[in-house]
């Protein structure tokens, strides 16, 4: 089976990964000069660090990784709401880890070994011709797959030209992300509420900090870190002087928050995985494990199945249940941290472990 994956981040990778385990030659063309890095930190629950697990590669992460052992929610002034422990949820599943994000992407692609890679490369058509999809390149080549995946993430060209061209669906606010030093110790995953807003934390080791911050599109202006600094003025410790404290020289990333509802792309000869087919809310932390996830399912869909038709169809079943109730959890999620101080903090306060459990539980469950 002659098979090509468009994308070369996370989820183009671990594809190629783990159908490298199951014995499959795979391609992989890759748009940009390298692979994507964007977001600079990453948080991984027990889900994707079991999924990283199946495809061999847990021991390398979990070398540049910092552990997690807990969740805490706070208010805009730094009183504890919740605080959860991640193994009453993970403890059979995996560990939570955060880390750079290229050293995630360090690592999956030194795990590769027979797929070739080729870098600033994009996919311009991949026509069903008599069964087999012909792929032209950027570079004006033409070559014939059995198999065409798209993991070329939330402005997936795959998507694009395969399915309807699906636009993202914009989820109504813009985020900043970048690391910083970790002045305050932060020892855990640390989130701080306010109006509209979020600040969160993340240790990604004893000495550097991952920041995510949101706040409605109308409010974030220019996306400048005075803008940062000025929208989170109110916060108070452990976070607020850390944003308090930026200096205007300091890179972040920044973005608009957008969605692509999970839906059934699957065709003859075409496939979609990870952001390309079901990009969420960052709420629920799940966007590397459902590609890693997607990974695993869709190279052993096709390792059972000798028709490529009857893998896609399987992959899509297995699939579908799981990124739905993650798209879900992610709306009722973001639907609380939108909800009024008095009532959001209530409902974290006397009801916060119950709901990580109920959101999370199913997820801890066997693929």
């Amino acid at each position: 089976m002659k098979i090509l994956i468009v994308g070369a981040g996370i989820a183009g990778l671990a594809t190629a990964r783990a159908l490298e385990l199951k014995g499959f030659e795979v391609d992989i063309v890759e748009r940009r000069s390298i692979s994507p890095t964007t977001g600079q930190g990453i948080f991984l629950l027990g889900n994707a660090s079991r999924a990283l697990a199946m495809l061999g590669v847990l021991g390398d992460v979990f070398d540049v990784a910092f552990p997690i052992e807990a969740q805490r929610i706070l208010t805009s002034r730094g009183v504890i709401i919740n605080d959860v422990a991640t193994q009453t949820v993970w403890g059979d599943c995996g560990p939570c880890l955060a880390l750079p994000r290229h050293k995630l992407i360090d690592a999956l692609q030194a795990s590769i070994s027979t797929t070739k890679v080729s870098y600033g490369i994009s996919v311009t058509a991949a026509r069903l011709r008599d069964g087999i999809r012909e792929v032209h390149f950027s570079d004006g080549s033409i070559d014939k797959y059995d198999l065409v995946i798209g993991a070329d993430g939330i402005r997936s060209a795959v998507r694009e030209f395969g399915f309807g061209g699906r636009t993202p669906r914009p989820l109504s606010m813009s985020c900043w992300r970048l690391v910083v030093e970790n002045h305050n110790q932060v020892d855990a995953w640390t989130a701080m509420l306010g109006k509209g807003r979020t600040l969160l934390a993340i240790p990604l080791s004893r000495s550097e900090l991952y920041i995510y911050a949101d706040c409605p599109v109308e409010q974030f202006g220019d996306g400048s870190i005075g803008v940062l600094r000025a929208r989170f003025a109110d916060f108070g410790d452990p976070l607020g002087s850390i944003i308090a404290a930026l200096d205007d020289k300091v890179t972040a990333h920044t973005a608009r928050l957008e969605e692509i509802p999970a839906g059934r792309f699957i065709d003859q000869g075409l496939v979609l995985v990870g952001d390309a087919a079901h990009a969420s809310s960052p709420s629920m932390a799940q966007g590397a494990a459902m590609a890693l996830e997607d990974a695993i399912v869709l190279a052993a869909c096709l390792a059972q199945n000798g028709q490529v038709a009857q893998a896609l169809e399987e992959f899509y079943t297995r699939r579908k249940g799981r990124v739905e109730w993650v798209q879900q959890q992610c709306h009722a999620r973001d639907k609380l941290r939108g909800a009024a101080d008095i009532v959001r903090n209530l409902v974290l306060r006397n009801f916060g472990n119950a709901l990580y459990a109920r959101s999370y539980r199913r997820l801890a469950q066997s693929l």
